[in-house]
């Protein structure tokens, strides 16, 4: 079968959820297509292996790279592109290079802050939506919530839901049931928006009851120094390690017994997943993407964060009843196992470009 080539185009090639996932698509589909991958941008890190797909990265500077841009999709304009959350400057740059075939691929929900970003944002994306009657564009979303943003923000579409793919295996082989409540982990971000300060001041109270109980927070950023003040000035501060970025995050989930995370938003929350699929118990903000996660398991979402104080009034019985907890969490691996599974995303992602 002559299969077209597919194009996938970043925003700049480094390491990150979107660049990970463009990975996997080039170990598991460049034995049946010809893959391409650009960034728009110079690249930051090369994270792709060049034997699988073939890596082009655009100038820098303001107006370069969009042009460079344009001119490489006119070059392959008869190929599939699979544009990862460019944005409708992306889209209207495909569509007018004259590519009838995109896979438009979105994994945010926040696509402006202020009113003149609102204005120009939704003049390009008609204009976009206007070109888009001479091509075959194909939407997809990593949750039914972003989905949802999108059609009613946006534009009036409804995506394909497809969830984010992953190396399940990497985490259900360290799944176990925990039994006793002994070390309370975060991995991600230390960013604004992702609201570690709270999962800090949540430790504390367990640290009040539970003396043994430790925090462990993984990852970096730019709030990192803060947070460190935070916890230096804590009570606790003996019980609060800084891990900085962990290589084997795998392992650093099947080390801690319950997993708070408390983003203000999220397209998905790969790290939910992830730790879920070690059998990890993990409490959450109330983020609607998580519910699609959880199911019927709403114990493990404490609610709104910017109401610390319903945060804590659920947080602390949920102590009390840790066994339930841990129980809950093995069962709900499973399901997410299922939906999560790089397998089973790739061949959805596949079977959208067999349409074209």
């Amino acid at each position: 079968m002559n299969r077209k080539p597919v194009h996938y185009t970043l925003w700049q090639i480094g390491p990150g959820g979107m660049e990970l996932g463009v990975k996997y698509y080039s170990e598991h589909l460049s034995d049946i297509r010809k893959l391409y991958v650009y960034g728009i941008r110079p690249a930051g890190h090369q994270i792709f292996d060049e034997s699988l797909i073939e890596v082009q990265s655009g100038p820098d500077g303001r107006i370069a790279p969009y042009l460079a841009y344009f001119r490489y999709c006119r070059k392959y304009r008869n190929d599939i592109f699979h544009l990862q959350n460019g944005g409708p400057l992306i889209l209207l740059l495909t569509l007018l290079a004259g590519v009838k075939t995109i896979v438009y691929h979105i994994h945010g929900t926040i696509y402006w802050r202020t009113p003149l970003q609102e204005f120009y944002l939704k003049t390009t994306w008609r204009a976009a939506r206007m070109l888009m009657k001479g091509a075959r564009v194909e939407f997809i979303a990593n949750s039914r919530y972003s989905a949802g943003i999108f059609h009613d923000k946006v534009m009036p579409v409804t995506p394909a839901v497809i969830y984010n793919g992953m190396n399940v295996g990497r985490y259900t082989g360290k799944r176990t049931l925990r039994k006793d409540l002994r070390r309370i982990g975060y991995a991600g971000r230390l960013a604004k928006g992702k609201n570690v300060h709270l999962v800090i001041r949540l430790f504390e109270q367990a640290a009040a009851k539970c003396p043994h109980v430790e925090l462990h927070i993984a990852g970096d950023g730019s709030l990192r120094a803060t947070l460190e003040r935070q916890a230096a000035a804590s009570p606790y501060a003996d019980r609060i390690v800084f891990h900085g970025f962990i290589k084997d995050i795998a392992a650093f989930y099947a080390s801690i017994d319950l997993f708070i995370f408390l983003s203000a938003y999220e397209s998905f929350g790969n790290v939910i997943a992830e730790a879920l699929l070690t059998g990890l118990p993990t409490l959450t903000s109330n983020v609607p993407v998580f519910e699609e996660i959880y199911g019927s398991k709403s114990s493990f979402i404490l609610g709104d964060p910017k109401h610390y104080d319903t945060l804590e009034k659920k947080f602390l019985p949920l102590l009390d009843d840790f066994p339930r907890l841990a129980q809950e969490a093995l069962d709900v691996s499973s399901s997410v196992e299922q939906q999560c599974s790089i397998e089973h995303h790739v061949s959805q992602i596949e079977s959208i470009y067999e349409k074209n």
